[in-house]
């Protein structure tokens, strides 16, 4: 099984069990994405983690965020989502304008719009867009920008995520 460093383990875990508070079904298939913006000793306040199940012309992934977590101000040039709310609620910021979204509501983010979000209790939600691309996420905050896609983010791929929930389900 792929080895987590300690910071990356301890949330991976904690942002599951959320999702199984949630009761949201593990995606038997999906391409779990840590983010670590701020460095892995602070995930726990700035970062997420995506599944990415569906990744096509379209996009389907579950975001986790645990509690007083944020995703950094940035914005997409290919992308466009939204963001249907399953557990708790998120405060999404786009442009400028904050929105409370909550359990049962859904957010649409167009191509281009500045956006950040973040959450007081944790959070679980859909977020559904067109297809993933590395590096389309432009980010606006100088600390983020000084690092590389492969610092800012853990990433398992398909076989290592199914090893990873055999073990953790034991």
């Amino acid at each position: 099984m792929k080895e987590l460093d300690s910071y990356v383990k301890q949330y991976f875990e904690q942002a599951l069990l959320l999702m199984q508070e949630a009761k949201v079904t593990f995606p038997i298939e999906a391409t779990a994405n840590i983010y670590h913006h701020a460095g892995r000793e602070n995930i726990n306040d700035v970062g997420a983690l995506f599944l990415n199940v569906v990744n096509k012309e379209y996009c389907k992934s579950y975001v986790v965020m645990l509690p007083g977590q944020r995703y950094p101000n940035h914005y997409h040039k290919i992308k466009s989502e939204s963001y249907y709310i399953l557990h708790n609620e998120l405060i999404v910021n786009i442009n400028g304008e904050e929105k409370v979204v909550s359990e049962g509501e859904i957010i649409h983010v167009e191509r281009g719009d500045d956006h950040f979000f973040y959450t007081k209790n944790g959070v679980v939600f859909e977020e559904l867009s067109t297809m993933y691309v590395p590096n389309d996420s432009i980010y606006l905050e100088e600390n983020v920008k000084k690092t590389t896609y492969a610092e800012r983010r853990t990433t398992l791929n398909s076989e290592e995520w199914k090893e990873y929930m055999r073990e953790w389900k034991k």
